[in-house]
């Protein structure tokens, strides 16, 4: 609503630009690393986008929580995160709260929900709370020093995995080594080898359970 107009007569040096504006033909990985920073306005509650540009350490700045209130019941910023328009609350609370997912009204739901977003559980993001305070903060951010944390966070998170993943195939395999095991070269002979029968060809059903736009849930 107005945002990038407003970067615009605000943002002095500071230069901004949508990707598809950047590179109407497309882009490769190494081109969005070389940028400086990125400004997240995001579309829906995960964006694949985010995970890329954390990994490549790329800085980033994004709307604080009580922003992206203001701007989903003002502008519905997240345009695909409900995907039926008149979706009703399911009956069944499984997640424990009575807060419905599928409002834009309800600041409280919306505060709560929106917590959860990929950003807000990512170290070294940074989070504005206005265009104003978005310049401020660019413009006095160490982004090396950002972009060094965001790396040795990074490099934990890629140890944490590995020796997980290790712990995980120990259990899965009982602690034989790699390459132990013999396994018949003839998938449904290797299936019914090592578990007992062979998974059907033949696909799942594709047919939706739930319909929240009639009131049916799965």
């Amino acid at each position: 609503g107005g945002g990038a107009g407003e970067l615009g007569r605000r943002g002095g040096p500071l230069s901004f630009a949508r990707t598809e504006d950047a590179y109407p033909r497309g882009f490769e990985y190494s081109d969005l690393a070389r940028h400086p920073a990125v400004v997240l306005l995001p579309y829906t509650k995960s964006v694949m986008s985010f995970f890329e540009l954390y990994r490549m350490n790329v800085p980033m700045f994004a709307p604080s929580l009580e922003l992206l209130v203001q701007w989903e019941r003002r502008h519905s910023l997240l345009k695909e995160r409900i995907y039926w328009t008149a979706a009703p609350r399911p009956l069944r609370l499984a997640n424990g709260t009575s807060l419905s997912p599928n409002t834009r009204d309800d600041p409280a739901a919306l505060r709560h929900w929106l917590a959860l977003c990929d950003f807000y559980h990512f170290p070294h993001i940074t989070y504005f709370d206005s265009w104003p305070d978005l310049l401020a903060k660019l413009r006095s951010a160490d982004l090396a020093a950002t972009s060094a944390a965001m790396r040795a966070a990074n490099r934990r998170l890629l140890d944490e995995l590995r020796q997980q993943w290790r712990r995980l195939f120990l259990r899965m395999f009982r602690g034989a080594p790699p390459g132990s095991r013999a396994v018949p070269s003839d998938y449904d002979a290797a299936m019914r080898a090592l578990y007992g029968q062979v998974p059907p060809s033949r696909e799942p059903s594709c047919r939706r359970e739930s319909r929240p736009e009639y009131g049916e849930w799965g």
